[in-house]
């Protein structure tokens, strides 16, 4: 008996992957083609599989086994597929995962697969991060707020309560919650509790940026996808001496953004839903033909989010239009000018350009900063006669 059962044959494959790693030893012989039955049942036995799979890793389970019944041929070679499958279906459980290593253990037509997951934010931390966040929303979420309201409020209560964590060490919600600082996966996380707590469809995304890989989040609004990104809205400032410190100031640069508009500084390789529609036109589409109070509302969020200085009656386009504008600004006496400047760069060369030939004795001060990263400037121009 001994004998006969060193004769059997027991095949054992290692598969370890984490994240951008995967190793795979093909140790299988090939199979045989099955017939249409079996394929259907080898389909259902994987989407099983997959289920099982997400379910643990939603547990948030650390050592656990699943059995297949089936090809080992065919499960070798989907395993990989699968369970990156199984972690889609949680956006927080595949940004929280730090790596995971599985063993294939195959006799017969059963096969057992063990799996070793390691996260990077407990069960208990996790309960952490939804109670803040049950508390956050309760503060910040109004009953009559519609879901681009709620998305705002959500951005700017994120903004002014984490800062960026320099030490590259903080990866988390709960190290956003708790000691108030996280890379951009930590911002992307809890911008993906909030949102979801909120009954908002969101997804975390991920690509890359000049400075390296980077993550943020897609939120869907009356159906149409637009990119969020909470860490580039919320900067870092340098001072003279090279130290760095929070800029408090809630800016909106990539807010609702469309897949054109971020490629202008992100890229990603994955697929994600299409993001094609202008929030612009979406508010302004809103303003125009809604009923109220959801056309006041649009008003209100255009202005509260910057985007009013688009428009064409607060934009200046060229030299030209701004003298006139500063002449006939300087003939009624008016004492403030606010405007959008397209070509930034040129702007103190236009404007000293402008006051020439003014007769009226008036003298001015200018402040001006970037708007949304396009090259343009917003300025105040305050006027001083004598």
């Amino acid at each position: 008996m001994r004998k006969a059962a060193s004769k059997l044959l027991m095949l054992v494959v290692i598969i370890a992957a984490a994240y951008s790693l995967e190793l795979k030893l093909d140790l299988f012989p090939p199979s045989s083609e099955p017939g249409e039955p079996a394929m259907a049942a080898e389909r259902d036995e994987l989407g099983e599989l997959g289920a099982q799979l997400a379910d643990r890793f939603q547990s948030r389970a650390e050592h656990f086994s699943v059995t297949f019944e089936g090809d080992k041929q065919e499960l070798s070679d989907r395993l990989p597929d699968i369970v990156r499958e199984a972690l889609k279906q949680d956006d927080y459980v595949a940004y929280i995962l730090d790596s995971y290593v599985y063993t294939i253990r195959s006799w017969g037509g059963r096969s057992t697969i063990s799996m070793e997951a390691r996260y990077r934010e407990s069960v208990e931390e996790t309960a952490v991060v939804d109670a803040a966040v049950t508390r956050a929303l309760h503060d910040i979420i109004a009953p009559d707020m519609n879901d681009h309201e709620k998305t705002k409020a959500i951005h700017d209560w994120i903004v002014t309560h984490v800062e960026y964590d320099q030490s590259l060490k903080h990866y988390t919600a709960y190290n956003a919650i708790t000691l108030g600082n996280a890379v951009c996966q930590g911002y992307s996380l809890l911008g993906y509790k909030m949102l979801k707590e909120a009954g908002i469809p969101v997804l975390i995304a991920d690509g890359s940026v000049d400075s390296g890989e980077h993550a943020w989040n897609m939120v869907q609004l009356d159906g149409k996808w637009y990119h969020l990104d909470l860490t580039w809205d919320d900067p870092i400032i340098s001072g003279e001496a090279g130290d760095e410190s929070k800029d408090y100031a809630i800016r909106y640069n990539y807010y609702l953004k469309t897949d054109e508009e971020l490629r202008a500084d992100h890229r990603w390789t994955k697929t994600y839903p299409a993001a094609v529609s202008s929030y612009l036109e979406a508010l302004q589409q809103t303003a125009q033909s809604g009923s109220q109070p959801e056309s006041g509302k649009a008003d209100k969020l255009k202005i509260e989010l910057g985007l009013h200085w688009l428009d064409e009656e607060n934009t200046v386009t060229s030299a030209e239009q701004l003298r006139t504008v500063i002449h006939s600004a300087v003939r009624s006496r008016s004492g403030s000018l606010q405007f959008r400047y397209v070509d930034g760069d040129t702007f103190p060369e236009a404007l000293k350009a402008a006051f020439e030939g003014i007769k009226t004795a008036v003298g001015y001060k200018a402040s001006y900063e970037s708007y949304r990263n396009d090259g343009s400037k917003l300025v105040n121009l305050k006027l001083e006669y004598e």
